[in-house]
């Protein structure tokens, strides 16, 4: 499945839910998630993922409600520096069984009774990635000149003598 954990025997985010589901309806279980590094698809990689999402058999198939929380390393906009940034999932999705032909195949529990929560929660780790990351609301990003990181420290630089036949130009700019 696109997107969703790397389809090997053992995955965290793969789920065996058999035994939910030949239980009745409103039998509900707690699943707690604690994992130092994962790799969701192919390319998307969270640290520190921990969380919980309780499972829930209904007439449709099995409710999953969580909060999960992880981190993933980005590049500043404005100073090219790598930092981690936290990510945060809240599940509330409903999983089909037996699966409809219509039915969304992220959000479907397969013959083999597996519940791969792989794509709903890199979807939505996705969906709340800043558009413009920024390492800290003081960043002042790049020096225009020299191009070392700004800090208090940072010494302006004197102005360039221009040539005087552009200097015309400048005073427009003024």
């Amino acid at each position: 499945m696109p997107g969703g954990a790397n389809l090997t025997k053992f995955h965290p985010l793969r789920l065996n839910v058999g035994f939910l589901l030949n239980k009745d309806v409103g039998h509900s279980r707690n699943f707690d998630f604690e994992e130092p590094s994962l790799l969701i698809g192919e390319d998307f990689l969270i640290s520190d993922l921990r969380g919980s999402a309780r499972l829930s058999r209904t007439g449709q198939g099995i409710y999953i409600q969580g909060h999960l929380q992880g981190k993933i390393d980005l590049e500043c906009v404005r100073c090219l520096s790598e930092y981690s940034q936290v990510l945060s999932a809240e599940l509330n999705e409903l999983f089909d069984y037996p699966p409809e032909k219509d039915s969304d195949p992220h959000l479907t529990i397969s013959e083999d009774a597996i519940l791969d929560l792989g794509p709903i929660l890199r979807e939505s780790f996705l969906l709340n990635l800043p558009i413009q990351p920024i390492c800290r609301i003081e960043c002042m990003g790049l020096c225009p000149v020299c191009g070392e990181v700004i800090t208090e420290g940072h010494q302006s630089h004197p102005e360039e003598e221009i040539d005087p036949r552009l200097a015309v130009l400048k005073t427009l700019l003024s």
